[in-house]
């Protein structure tokens, strides 16, 4: 027979001496720990709230053109990119925070806090062009911080770390890129430079 210590969250069962818990505290391994923070991505990009936030950007703010381009909706596919952070440092910082704090949590936990901190508008945002933003991904352009739209500063000044050392500089060399050196246009996609300052 099955119980639940219903304020824990928890099933049991006196025949067996294993208990199956909502919520978790650490990872036993590293793949454990990076299929939950993938896991959590998934959940974000496919929840309804994630869907409106985009939605909200576009059809209420406006935001309806490559902000490296400046090519419009009507013409190509725009896309919403996180930029300082990524979704997936997002996630791994949120999911560091509750382990260094020894807090249980689920995937359901970190997706609505990760949700939280996209409406609070504490992340970086840029929109940009399906094939610039699949350049990016690649390692072909850089985005200029002066593009990004979002408080980042706020995730910068309060989730560092949490931060694994890897993630923390690929965040610091993205904050450095500070500038456009070339102009872009529909008919005219060069590389960007990187200019520190």
């Amino acid at each position: 027979m099955i119980e639940s210590k219903v304020e824990n969250l928890e099933l049991y069962s006196d025949n067996y001496p294993f208990n199956l818990s909502l919520r978790i505290s650490s990872f036993e391994n590293e793949a454990d720990y990076k299929k939950f923070i993938l896991n959590c991505e998934a959940l974000i990009r496919r929840c309804r709230e994630f869907r409106l936030w985009k939605k909200y950007l576009i059809d209420v703010l406006g935001i309806q053109e490559c902000f490296i381009t400046h090519e419009v909706m009507e013409d190509v596919s725009i896309e919403i990119h996180h930029h300082v952070p990524s979704l997936y440092i997002l996630v791994s910082a949120l999911v560091n925070k509750h382990v260094a704090e020894e807090t249980t949590f689920c995937s359901f936990d970190i997706a609505t806090e990760a949700i939280e901190i996209h409406y609070a508008n504490r992340i970086g945002y840029v929109a940009l062009l399906r094939s610039i933003h699949e350049k990016f991904h690649n390692g072909k352009i850089e985005i200029p911080i002066s593009l990004v739209r979002g408080n980042y500063q706020h995730f910068m000044e309060n989730y560092t770390r949490f931060i694994d050392p890897g993630d923390l500089d690929i965040l610091q060399e993205r904050l450095t890129v500070n500038e456009v050196q070339q102009a872009w246009s529909k008919d005219n996609y060069p590389g960007l430079i990187k200019a520190t300052g």
